[in-house]
């Protein structure tokens, strides 16, 4: 069984238990050039629903269509809002039209749906038109971008609650690690001694800080173009329409959505867009600088630095047995690199709007719905598999430190300048580690230079334990 719909270009032929349109039909095969269609995105479609049910509603309010009409659109997006009917909406998010498939699309499966609520045929658009009465008040240039926004709002829980739970995770991490002690360094060089729990701790705020970053910036997504319609003179609704469209849409979400202040800057501009991928990226560069860190910290001991132990979740080599790579760090270094990218897409497509509208927020939303995607499942994939497993090597990271003669600074309070010069080069004359030249010398024994060590930290050793101590 088929039916027939007819637009401006012709006449198609549609699956009968198809619910969206012509219109829809052209955009799929214009633009079939990804895996994204927009029925991918559930934050996307949802977003999309509820604009058409909030327009419904205040269109219904105002007389701009009839009771029925109104409640049809509303029961058919409440479906859609559910989780129905998603497989409809096949349009590529990468399409071409500047929205407007995207927003047929939507006006075409709500139309039709809420057609056969009525007891009438898909299709049977003289008793509901997808343009005239889904669309009623609206056009894609304040819908997409709108719907966005709706969907970004939702889409940062999951982000947020990740990048807080790898923040958590740090946090613990740096309170286990409190008593081990090791070498600072500095542009790959020794500098001065610290404690793998400040290493941790430092992480940690950072990562706290791009979660709260994080979580302000998508404050500023309640600000929607809705009611502009195509530039911002707010041509096509009817009076009322703007303050009933934001009161049942807050209602309907259960935030407070607000008009812009100049609707012509809403229609025209994306820097809200671009500020918030700014900020998403700006989380992911933490997160793959502490990545690359783990990495070199977990170099191997007898190769490298060793002074941590990664968990090892698989095989590192189809040809050198016993190898173990890190490849959690290195897959998050991988999500950093794509978000960075994802973020130069945003970056370019909101400077590539023109005049009144940006015809570019299809690329924004696949980008943005990408980067949070990844963030999202990366940071809880680290958290939970890479970071919680993390143990320290405290005897290597003890010989690092010892071996360094960069801690004779240290001991200058102790023993004078002078006395501390004389056995750095006695140090290098015989070969011998500094510290060990000290308690050969009978100036401090090993337990001294330990206190001098942790002192020189700057931490709080009262409440710690060394394994030595728990065993």
């Amino acid at each position: 069984m088929s039916r027939f719909e007819t637009d401006s270009i012709g006449q198609r032929e549609l699956p009968d238990d198809a619910l969206f349109g012509v219109n829809t039909l052209r955009g799929a095969e214009n633009f079939d050039i990804s895996p994204l269609k927009i029925g991918r995105e559930p934050a996307f479609v949802r977003a999309l629903a509820f604009i058409k049910m909030a327009a419904a509603k205040a269109n219904g309010e105002i007389g701009a269509i009839s009771p029925d009409q109104s409640a049809a659109i509303v029961a058919a997006c409440e479906e859609i809002v559910a989780g129905k009917h998603h497989d409809q909406f096949v349009v590529d998010l990468l399409e071409g039209s500047g929205g407007t498939s995207i927003n047929m699309n939507a006006n075409e499966v709500i139309a039709n749906r809420a057609l056969q609520i009525m007891g009438h045929k898909a299709g049977d658009y003289q008793h509901l038109n997808p343009n005239d009465h889904v669309n009623n008040g609206q056009s894609t240039n304040d819908v997409v971008p709108s719907a966005v926004k709706l969907a970004v709002l939702e889409k940062s829980s999951a982000l947020i609650q990740s990048l807080g739970l790898l923040a958590d995770a740090l946090k613990a991490k740096s309170e286990d690690l409190a008593h081990v002690l090791k070498i600072g360094r500095t542009c790959m060089q020794a500098a001065q001694p610290m404690t793998l729990g400040q290493e941790f701790g430092g992480y940690a705020a950072a990562m706290y800080r791009a979660q709260f970053k994080s979580a302000e910036v998508v404050k500023d997504l309640t600000t929607l173009p809705l009611g502009g319609t195509a530039i911002g003179t707010g041509l096509g609704a009817k009076p009322g329409y703007k303050e009933a469209v934001y009161r049942h849409l807050s209602a309907d979400i259960g935030l407070s959505f607000k008009p812009a202040e100049d609707m012509f800057d809403g229609m025209q501009n994306s820097d809200t867009f671009a500020r918030v991928s700014s900020e998403f990226r700006i989380a992911a560069e933490v997160i793959g600088k502490i990545s690359l860190d783990l990495i070199i910290l977990s170099s191997g001991n007898k190769s490298g630095i060793g002074e941590i132990i990664l968990p090892a979740v698989q095989p590192g080599s189809s040809i050198m047995p016993g190898k173990i790579n890190p490849v959690l760090p290195m897959m998050m270094q991988q999500v950093a690199y794509a978000v960075v990218g994802n973020d130069a897409a945003v970056s370019l497509a909101s400077l590539g709007g023109q005049l009144e509208i940006n015809h570019f927020e299809p690329v924004i939303a696949s980008r943005l719905f990408d980067t949070m995607d990844l963030l999202a499942r990366g940071s809880w994939i680290f958290a939970e598999k890479c970071i919680a497993g993390i143990e320290a090597n405290q005897e290597q990271a003890l010989e690092n430190l010892l071996g360094s003669s960069a801690l004779a600074t240290v001991f200058v309070p102790a023993l004078g300048y002078a006395k501390v010069s004389q056995i750095v080069k006695e140090a290098e004359a015989k070969g011998q580690l500094f510290v060990d030249v000290i308690v050969d010398l009978g100036l401090m024994t090993k337990e001294d230079v330990i206190d001098a060590l942790k002192a020189a930290t700057g931490s709080d050793f009262s409440k710690a334990t060394t394994p030595e101590q728990e065993q």
